[in-house]
């Protein structure tokens, strides 16, 4: 059980003894040594870097559920290390990391998929919030970064909307933010963000300001279509109504029509009659 301590990110390279138990885990069927063990391959910590043994650990580990070895996985995948290359199956392996909370599975698959309705459609938010948290922090893919190159990055998805609607897409907050008031979508912390990303957002924010447009121009003539539906009588030709049925509705409407003996008279009636609403 020891050799649960053991971290992959290490500074110095890693002792002879925890290569032991790692393999010792490896043999028990451990994921979690399988995915450490894979990393030694992978890097050359302690044992000759071979990328071919270090898939065939990370998959060991990643068909055990270990979501970090999953990455790593679809990382070799897509990038033909030690494995012929598939993309597909590296953004597969790469969904299944991200849907267990992987955090730079959901930023990777975000940053692959923008655009192409691809695998990161299931869970926009949570990638958004991630980018949001690298933009504050200054990092990605735990590699520490220049503050303005993730800045950019959370610029070029300004036109995202599930990424407006979760931080200032100005510098990543996600708290006491106000909503432009043009498009009802994209949020930022300060009028300064919300001056400074207008180039990036303005072409986002009439389309979706027009959308919102359509759409309430759309429900609101829907509803004129039921209220014209429900009333019924206001669309028919009431002129080509039997007399019989003049009369009925007449009397349901309270109008007298005594001494009226001619139908076109029963019709004027009813045409001009109050209608309630």
């Amino acid at each position: 059980g020891r050799w649960r301590a053991i971290s992959a990110c290490r500074m110095t390279p890693i002792p002879q003894d925890e290569l032991r138990l790692l393999r010792e885990g490896v043999e028990f069927g451990y994921a979690k040594a399988q995915h450490l063990l894979g990393m030694c391959c992978y890097e050359g910590d302690g044992v000759p870097q071979n990328y071919r043994e270090a898939v065939r650990l990370f998959r060991l580990a990643a068909d055990g559920g270990e979501m970090i070895a999953q990455n790593m996985l679809a990382q070799c995948y897509m990038g033909g290390t030690g494995v012929q290359k598939d993309t597909l199956e590296g953004v597969r392996l790469m969904t299944l990391a991200a849907e267990q909370g992987h955090a730079n599975s959901q930023l990777m698959l975000s940053m692959l998929n923008r655009g192409t309705g691809g695998p990161a459609a299931a869970m926009p938010r949570a990638a958004a919030r991630v980018l949001a948290q690298h933009a504050q922090h200054g990092q990605i893919a735990d590699e520490p970064e220049h503050r303005s190159v993730v800045l950019a990055q959370l610029g070029d998805s300004a036109d995202d909307r599930n990424v407006a609607r979760t931080c200032c897409i100005g510098c990543g907050k996600t708290e006491q933010l106000q909503v432009c008031a043009k498009c009802r979508t994209a949020k930022f912390c300060s009028r300064e963000c919300q001056q400074r990303m207008w180039p990036k957002h303005k072409q986002a924010c009439k389309a979706w300001a027009e959308q919102k447009a359509a759409a309430a121009a759309e429900a609101g003539g829907a509803s004129s279509s039921v209220q014209a539906a429900e009333s019924g009588e206001a669309e028919e030709d009431v002129a080509s109504l039997p007399v019989k049925e003049l009369k009925r509705r007449l009397d349901r409407l309270k109008i007298s029509y005594a001494g009226v003996i001619e139908r076109s008279e029963l019709v004027a009636l009813l045409e001009h009659a109050p209608r309630s609403n």
